[in-house]
Parts: structure tokens; C-alpha cells; sequence
């Protein structure tokens, strides 16, 4: 039995979940459901005004994604899989799919889809796939309000927690960046006395989660005194810089959680696919380099960048002789009071980074109000990304030219990877490199 929130994508049999959102109710689609085969309805609504066939199960709830939560909760009692949780401000994603290479070398993997990291999207994971008691659930958690963690763990208890970083995300919600730490430590909290936490050991407030630890740990990073760190990385890495470089060992640690040994971890992290919108190497117009890092951006985020755009154009010098660094940055969102000081203090760091600087939205432009009169006359302001990738492909605003090292980064809001799509070369989809390209994103303005 699968479950199903989407009539678009619904299959005969399925059971439909009307949910109701912010921008729909999806208690509106369900004779569409029916139409396409529900076996069943899950509703919040009673259906008095809806032809329901005699073969399709109603069921009433009071709250339908507290419903695909119990019935998720209760698999996973019943079935006994190992979960692994990975939580942070940044990174998770990237070291899902590095922990999913290692771990499917020697174990049944199941992974958490996107970014569907909240008890609708996990409890959807657990009920629509196969699960043994062999298994390794390996879930992103997501947070955004104080007690989201808590939550999710009671659900979907981790023996392996691995946390990134803590950085000064979702500031607005949490208060504070002790307020972020707190959160994130709640996947270390979790754990039984014989699970294990991997703490990156370069971050000081990841590392003080260990003093809420009841189980064991293992710390990884770039420093001499983590437990796992890069000289013991043998794989060559899809994507570029020290964000790969984390996930990796993030990775490794987690294979070593569960037994495994650092050969067979290499092997999978040499099989890693290169994540779309993640610090991408891809070839750019008229022989650029085009640098897609247009998923999500924070502070630190597009500081790491940096260090990526400057190592791509030694390399450029070195082939071409010469290398002009060009940076497209879009608005990052979720940074609280302080987003304008932050994102001018970015724009400071970039125009010592860049050659060219261009900045897109209404949050940059606050925070270029806030540089010198001559650091403003150095960057490019830009209203949207769609008006600025329209003019890249007239040339109005940049041509790129052989050598050019072209980095792109900002948060899913300002939708930088349409800035991406205008630089790259012609010869190759979009569609197979870049994030966001299905229909249903493109006829988002």
C-alpha cells in the first residue's frame, strides 16, 4: 500500500492524502484522485458533497499528516531498521548522497528524497518503500521553528546522528545561534547508549554536543586532532572544494559507525554522482568555466565559494595565461535582523574575491547600500534573476570570454540557476546539469 499527496503524479491504487497547505487545499482535488484510481482517501473533511465509489476507503482523521505519522512511526517499530539522521545548517544534503555511496557498498540503503526533510515528507519515504530489518534509513531532518528535531527523532530514532555545522541559519526563528545549536543537538540527544554521534570537529558547537551524548562519537574534519580526517580520503570527489571535502569525511565517519572498512568507503565515495547546484564545475559560454552553486547559499556558504572560484582560475591562468573571476550572487534568505549587515559584509569579502561582481536582489541591494562609495561602484546591481538572464543572453550585461572563471550562488528564492542556464554552454541541457528545470519550476516567476 502507497500513499499519495499529489493527484499529478498519483498511480491506480494508491491511497490519496488530502493535505491542506498554505497555498492549496488538498481536500479540493480529491474527486481528481478518484478520477485517477485512488483505492482510498485519507480525509480531514467529511466527503457528503463527493461521489465516492463503493470500492474506494474513506478514512476520517482529525489530522492527516499526524495520521502518515503514526502509521510511518509504527512501520518502523515494527520492521527495526537502522536510521541515520544528518542534520546542519549547511551540507546535508551533499552528505546524504556521499553517505548513500558508502553505505550502499555493503547494506540496503533507502535515502530521504530533495530536500523532503519534515514528518509529511520521511513518513511518505517509509511508507511507500520496502523496508527490512537490514536497512539503513538515511534521513535529512530539517528544521525551522524550536522543538522541529525533538520531533522528528521521537518518530524516527537515529543510532548514527551525523551534524554538519551550525552556522547563523534560520536566525530569525531560533532566536540566536545558541538557539541553532540547541536545535541541532537534539539529533545527538536522541541517541541510545549504543549509537554514535559524527560531530564535525572543526565546528566548536557541533563538538560541544558530545556532552549530550549517551552513546559514542567520532569527529571528522580538515584539523589534526578529528579522529577521520582528509588524508584518509583516497576517492577522488565529484564536486570541488571544502564542502565536498566535509562530506566525505562526514561520510566516512559514518561508514565506520557501522563497521565498515575505509577501503570499501573509498569505493563508494569514487562512485559519488556530482549533485546538481552544488559548487558543479560545468563548461560555460565562448570557453568559460561556470561554477553552479545556485541551490541555497548562506554567509559561510559563499565564502567557501570564494575559495573554490579563486583555485579555478589558478588553474585558468596556468592553461590561459590570464583568468578574470566573475561572481553572480543572489539574495540569501532566512538570516534574521541583521540579513543586511551580513550580506554587505559578503559583498565586502567578494569584491576582494572577484574581478567582476554582479549582486541579485532586493537584499544584496540593501547590503550594497551599506558599503563605500566605491566599493557600490564596483558592484553591478541587479532587480531579478529572470531580467538578468535575459540580458546575459544578449550580452548587454557580461560576455564570457575563454578563461573566465564564472561562479553562481544564492538561495532558492532568487532562483540563481536561471543566471546559470544564460551562461552555459550551448551544448549542453540544462535540464542535466542544473537544479530546478521541470516544468512545474519554470512556470514559477
Amino acid at each position: 500500500m502507497t500513499y499519495s499527496k499529489d493527484t499529478r503524479t498519483i498511480v491506480p491504487g494508491e491511497i490519496y492524502v488530502a493535505i491542506e497547505g498554505e497555498h492549496y487545499d488538498g481536500h479540493d482535488f480529491i474527486p481528481q484522485a478518484i478520477e485517477k484510481g485512488a483505492a482510498g482517501i485519507v480525509t480531514e473533511q467529511a466527503l457528503d458533497s463527493v461521489d465516492v465509489p463503493s470500492g474506494v476507503e474513506v478514512t476520517r482523521v482529525e489530522d492527516a499528516v499526524g495520521y502518515l505519522t503514526e502509521q510511518a512511526t509504527e512501520k518502523i517499530e515494527r520492521l527495526g531498521p537502522d536510521i541515520l539522521a544528518i542534520t546542519g545548517s549547511m551540507g546535508k544534503t551533499t552528505t546524504k548522497e556521499a553517505t548513500r555511496a558508502v553505505l550502499s557498498q555493503d547494506f540496503e540503503v533507502i535515502v530521504s528524497a530533495g530536500n523532503k526533510n519534515t514528518p509529511l515528507g520521511l513518513s511518505l519515504l517509509v511508507l511507500n518503500r520496502e523496508i527490512t530489518p537490514r536497512t539503513k534509513l538515511v534521513l535529512e531532518m530539517g528544521a525551522r521553528l524550536p522543538g522541529d528535531l525533538k520531533r522528528l527523532c521521537s518518530y524516527f530514532p537515529p543510532v548514527v546522528s551525523v551534524i554538519t555545522n551550525v552556522r547563523r541559519v534560520h536566525i530569525e526563528t531560533f532566536g540566536s545561534i545558541e538557539g541553532v545549536q540547541r536545535e541541532k543537538s537534539e539529533l545527538v540527544r536522541a541517541l541510545p547508549p549504543g549509537g554514535t554521534a559524527c560531530l564535525n570537529g572543526d565546528d566548536e558547537r557541533v563538538v560541544a554536543m558530545e556532552e549530550h551524548n549517551a552513546g559514542s562519537a567520532i569527529t571528522y574534519g580538515l584539523g589534526a586532532s578529528c579522529d577521520i580526517g582528509p588524508e584518509r580520503v583516497t576517492a577522488r570527489l565529484p564536486s570541488l572544494g571544502e564542502p565536498a571535502q566535509y562530506a566525505a569525511l562526514a561520510a566516512m565517519s559514518a561508514g565506520r559507525a557501522f563497521g565498515m572498512s575505509e577501503d570499501r568507503i573509498n569505493d563508494g565515495l569514487e562512485k559519488q554522482e556530482p549533485e546538481k547546484g552544488r559548487l558543479r564545475r560545468l563548461p560555460g559560454r565562448s570557453g568559460s568555466v561556470l561554477i553552479d552553486d545556485s541551490y541555497n547559499a548562506s554567509p559561510a556558504a559563499v565564502r567557501a565559494a570564494f575559495d573554490v572560484l579563486d583555485d579555478q582560475a589558478a588553474e585558468q591562468r596556468e592553461e590561459h595565461g590570464s583568468a578574470r573571476r566573475v561572481a553572480f550572487l543572489g539574495d540569501m534568505l532566512e538570516l534574521g535582523e541583521t540579513e543586511d549587515q551580513q550580506h554587505a559584509a559578503v559583498l565586502r569579502d567578494a569584491l576582494d574575491a572577484t574581478d567582476e561582481l554582479h549582486a541579485v536582489g532586493e537584499i544584496m541591494a540593501r547590503g550594497a547600500a551599506q558599503l563605500s562609495e566605491n566599493e557600490r561602484a564596483r558592484v553591478t546591481l541587479h532587480e531579478d534573476s529572470a531580467t538578468l538572464a535575459e540580458a546575459l543572453r544578449t550580452g548587454a550585461v557580461y560576455e564570457p570570454r575563454e578563461g573566465d572563471v564564472i561562479l553562481v550562488k544564492g538561495s532558492q528564492g532568487p532562483r540563481m540557476e536561471r543566471v546559470s542556464e544564460a551562461l552555459l554552454h550551448e551544448g549542453t541541457d540544462p535540464a542535466d546539469v542544473l537544479v530546478r528545470q521541470s516544468e512545474a519550476w519554470k512556470q514559477i516567476a
